[in-house]
């Protein structure tokens, strides 16, 4: 009995020897592939790819030129073509693997240069971003490098030394014929004030106009300016002393003001009455011989206006209805005697109403900063340099502000505490009745020498200096 040994080898060797063992081999006609089957056994390790296709390849033309000799040899490598598609099924895995991995290759390539573009447009971004962001910050810093300006020349402007230069006066034409407006016009311009001569609404009248300037800023960030014209509250009404005496003398002197007011509700008036005074000193005669013949040589067609005038009114009369206007209408009054005097009134006022958006403003500082009373904060002050120099003048300036305090008693309390520190320090540590006591007893000094008396600070100054620096309810009254 002939026995066909089938060699299963895991090798690399070439199947040109199981080939040539086969065909040295004679089968049996009664032969049988399916006795020599065998489940297919499948070898995990790792092939080299090389080899295997050569074995594959060598493979194929082993099974072709065995196919065309004999049949016999055909089904005896009929196991080995199964190595073989074996061998063919690891080599597709192969290559679907190697495949697959080139995809992935490709991929992460591929994922790579986006990633870069992705960079490169980020980067771009970025740049674009960061300028940007440079130019909105230069055009804000531009912006309030603008705004600031703006604030400093508005601050300037209000300032006494320049608002004088955006007041303008209105003087009424028929003021000439009430006082020589020459010397009106020579004041106003010596301070450097500007000034219109025009017939005004209410006869002899003085007005006055402020040119604001308002700053804003366009979209480059430059500086516009448009000035405006703004009419003050204020108006100035001249009457000639003759037709005061009139209007007191029939009784529309309160009316006449009342009309005007009527007519301008928002303008604050006042009322000056040109040489009254001279009027009321020829009426009474008060002057003695030699002033007379002096006046009656230089003023002697106006005394004798004056001392003939028909209407005849009393100082007390005047000084009544000046009052009502007051009262009424909230008109003041002034009696002037003399052009130089008018010009000199009319530049105070001038000067008064330009600083007043400076005075507002300052009390409007003072006000949101403090609630109570600053405007005396220049009075009695003490001057500390950065050495500390003045810091116990300051600490006895404070407590001379004590009711029943002095300075000999300020001096006696710094001896033994020099600083407000270290009085707070002995306040606590003390109980509330030795606070109360604490500043008592100590030693004042009135002078040097032999005879000088000596007395305590007492119990009602110690009780408030302790409270002062004690209590935490600053509505506490120290008396």
């Amino acid at each position: 009995m002939i026995t066909d040994i089938v060699v299963l080898s895991d090798s690399n060797e070439s199947s040109l020897s199981v080939q040539s063992n086969s065909n040295s081999r004679s089968l049996s006609p009664n032969y049988n592939s399916s006795d020599l089957e065998f489940p297919a056994i499948n070898f995990h390790h790792i092939i080299n790819e090389d080899d295997v296709s050569k074995s594959r390849n060598i493979d194929i033309t082993s099974c072709s030129s065995n196919f065309n000799t004999n049949d016999s040899s055909y089904q005896t490598d009929d196991k080995h073509t199964a190595n073989s598609k074996n061998f063919k099924q690891y080599n597709v895995r192969k290559f679907s693997y190697n495949v697959s991995n080139s995809s992935d290759s490709d991929e992460k390539s591929s994922n790579t240069e986006r990633q870069r573009k992705g960079k490169g447009t980020i980067r771009k971004k970025s740049r674009i971003e960061l300028n940007e962001e440079k130019l909105k910050k230069q055009e804000r810093l531009m912006r309030e490098k603008a705004l600031k300006a703006i604030a400093v020349k508005k601050s300037k402007d209000i300032k006494p030394g320049e608002c004088m230069k955006f007041i303008e006066v209105v003087l009424d034409n028929d003021i000439k014929n009430v006082v020589p407006i020459t010397d009106i016009i020579d004041t106003l311009r010596n301070a450097g004030v500007k000034y219109t001569v025009k017939t005004e609404f209410i006869s002899n009248s003085i007005t006055w106009k402020r040119s604001i300037e308002n700053s804003y800023i366009d979209d480059t960030n430059k500086i516009c300016t448009v000035t405006d014209v703004e009419k003050i509250g204020q108006i100035l009404i001249i009457w000639n002393w003759d037709e005061a005496v009139i209007k007191v003398t029939d009784g529309s002197f309160c009316t006449s003001i009342s009309s005007i007011k009527s007519s301008l509700p928002d303008y604050k008036i006042t009322l000056v009455i040109f040489g009254i005074e001279d009027y009321f000193a020829c009426r009474e005669q008060r002057r003695n011989s030699k002033e007379s013949r002096t006046r009656k040589k230089t003023y002697i067609e106006k005394y004798h206006q004056m001392s003939t005038y028909p209407h005849k009114i009393s100082r007390k009369h005047l000084e009544t209805c000046l009052n009502e206007i007051q009262i009424i209408s909230d008109c003041s009054s002034r009696l002037i005697n003399n052009s130089q005097d008018l010009a000199l009134m009319i530049y105070q006022y001038t000067k008064a109403i330009a600083e007043i958006p400076h005075k507002s403003e300052k009390n409007k500082n003072l006000t949101n900063k403090f609630d109570w009373y600053v405007m005396g904060d220049n009075r009695n002050t003490v001057k500390v340099d950065k050495s500390g120099n003045g810091l116990k003048r300051l600490w006895q300036q404070q407590l001379c502000q004590f009711n029943l305090s002095s300075l000999e008693i300020a001096e006696a309390i710094c001896s033994v505490y020099p600083s407000p520190a270290n009085l707070i320090e002995a306040y606590m540590n003390c109980t509330d009745t030795e606070g109360v006591n604490l500043l008592k007893d100590i030693p004042i000094r009135r002078a040097a020498g032999p005879l000088t008396t000596v007395r305590k600070v007492g119990p009602e100054l110690s009780k408030k200096v302790y409270l002062m620096f004690s209590s935490k309810n600053g509505e506490n009254v120290l008396s």
